[in-house]
């Protein structure tokens, strides 16, 4: 009879070799035959990819060079600014991140960044021209020289971070360039994974903090530009999966928050949770745009662009044969419930503990109208109600004036471009109206359509005493209710202007 240590010895082999057996349907292939390796992860592991990340020291790149490092990736990150890229030393441990200082126009320093890797992230991008680097050299002639290194050392994967609108046709420069250089790098390397994320919030977008910052004062469009804001946190999440996913190869990505907001909106967001109310100046955009492209040329720190002004009349479209966030198995979060995460160093000391508002704070904020408001509607309820006093009054001096042959006035109606459509000046009114019952007999019918002045003063010219003009039969097709004080108001629905109403007006001149 076996003794206990052996039975428990031959219990662990043999459990051993049920766990640990492996079938080729096991392994993910890349297409270079290398096997994509898979591991628990942590600060110190090592695992067996090298990857590339060029635009690391940018607002997107903390966040995969963070996670690739804690991954056991050996994260390769190319650098033009000793200190820009200081904070990139803390997202991996000793020898998981190693910085190579290169040049984008020096394309042996390209060449020496990728050549050992397995995947290849090009973040780089600009939104404003520098002196040095226009938009082309930046988002074409950049991803060219990168890609090419690519296709040399025949690397696994390249990932592309590009931007939402991406369109090689587009009127904007940015967009134009970004979709131009998307078919360099598809043309060069067909599986080319091309990732266009819509506007990005985080630490040190250009987005939360930008609409928290006191010094942003002018705008253009009335910050009406609408787009779906996205996490970094979330992108970086996503281009970490497609490292560990072959299928993304050869895809286009569209990564975009859960809802869609504008500009105004986004605002009030920030207004709301720094408890402060940020001054926005609505310039036109004949004027903004070209001061902001000289100011971008002469001042040496980044500033708004011309190109940003443009963007800002440009809504994000969704590309609906594009992947999302939903094929990567990853779901977004929406910009309302990391404001505070992002913005409370814009607070003052008065606020500055004050924590988050809670699920229900929200819920009830949503169903209870802010002071100003109240104010607003109260002030639209006097004066609605001081409308209603004045048209009773105004209908029963309409009816005694036009008992006694006295003349119309326009004077206490107030002119609403939401109702009639043309109004005139007194002095316009009346060449009208002469020139309408200019060749009319007591026979014609004669109707004014949205034009109650001119009526008015058609009216005034046929009671008029001691003048011997016609009195055709006058109806005033309008869609104001207010002039129903008149008998021969018709009710006119100008968004359906062919839609007469049944009255003798088909008879009219």
């Amino acid at each position: 009879m076996a003794s206990f240590p052996t039975a428990v010895r031959f219990g662990q082999r043999v459990a051993t070799g049920f766990t640990q057996s492996r079938r080729v349907a096991d392994l993910a292939i890349t297409r270079t035959g290398k096997p994509i390796i898979r591991i628990k992860g942590g600060r110190s592991a090592l695992g067996g990819h090298v990857a590339t990340v060029f635009g690391a020291t940018g607002q997107l790149g903390r966040y995969i060079v963070n996670r690739l490092a804690r991954q056991g990736c050996q994260v390769v990150v190319p650098f033009r600014d000793e200190m820009g890229k200081r904070h990139l030393k803390l997202t991996g441990d000793l020898g998981r991140v190693v910085f190579l200082e290169f040049d984008i126009y020096n394309t042996e320093s390209i060449e020496a960044s990728v050549r050992h890797s397995d995947i290849v992230y090009n973040l780089i991008g600009r939104n404003y021209p520098t002196k040095n680097y226009s938009l082309a050299d930046t988002h074409i002639e950049g991803t060219e020289r990168i890609v090419e290194a690519v296709a040399k050392y025949d690397v696994d994967r390249y990932v592309h971070v590009s931007s939402y609108n991406a369109d090689p046709n587009s009127g904007n420069e940015f967009y134009r360039t970004k979709g131009v250089g998307e078919q360099v790098a598809r043309s060069i390397f067909p599986e080319t994974t091309i990732v266009r994320p819509a506007p990005m919030f985080g630490f040190e977008d250009n987005l939360l903090h930008k609409l928290a910052n006191p010094t942003t004062l002018f705008t253009s469009n009335h910050m009406q530009e609408k787009y779906w804001p996205v996490h970094s946190i979330d992108v970086g999440q996503a281009l970490e999966a497609m490292l560990y996913d072959d299928n993304t190869a050869g895809q286009t990505y569209e990564l975009y928050g859960p809802k869609q907001y504008s500009t105004a909106e986004i605002a009030q967001l920030v207004d709301r949770e720094i408890f402060k109310k940020r001054t926005h100046i609505n310039v036109p955009k004949v004027i903004l745009k070209p001061v902001a492209g000289l100011l971008n040329k002469l001042l040496w720190w980044p500033m708004l662009s011309a190109e940003d002004v443009e963007r800002e009349f440009i809504d994000q479209k969704i590309d609906e044969t594009a992947k999302t966030f939903a094929d990567l198995g990853i779901k977004p979060g929406d910009i309302s419930n990391f404001t505070y995460h992002y913005l409370q160093g814009y607070r003052s000391s008065s606020y500055y503990d004050l924590p988050p508002a809670t699920e229900k704070e929200k819920r009830e904020e949503r169903n209870t109208l802010s002071s100003h408001a109240l104010d607003a509607l109260k002030e639209f309820y006097a004066e609605r109600d001081s409308h209603a006093d004045k048209f009773s009054k105004l209908k029963e001096e309409a009816e005694q004036n036009a008992a006694a042959g006295k003349p119309l006035s326009m004077d206490a109606f107030t002119e609403d471009w939401n109702e009639s459509q043309f109004w005139y000046s007194g002095e316009t009114a009346n060449v009208l109206a002469r020139e309408l019952l200019d060749g009319a007999t007591d026979k014609d019918v004669v109707a004014v359509v949205s034009a109650p002045s001119v009526f008015v003063a058609l009216k005034n010219l046929v009671s008029a005493a001691g003048l011997s003009y016609p009195k055709p039969k006058m109806y005033l097709l309008e869609h104001d209710q207010r002039f129903s004080v008149f008998p021969e108001f018709v009710f006119y629905d100008f968004q359906q202007p062919t839609k007469l109403p049944e009255k003798d007006t088909s008879r009219a001149l």
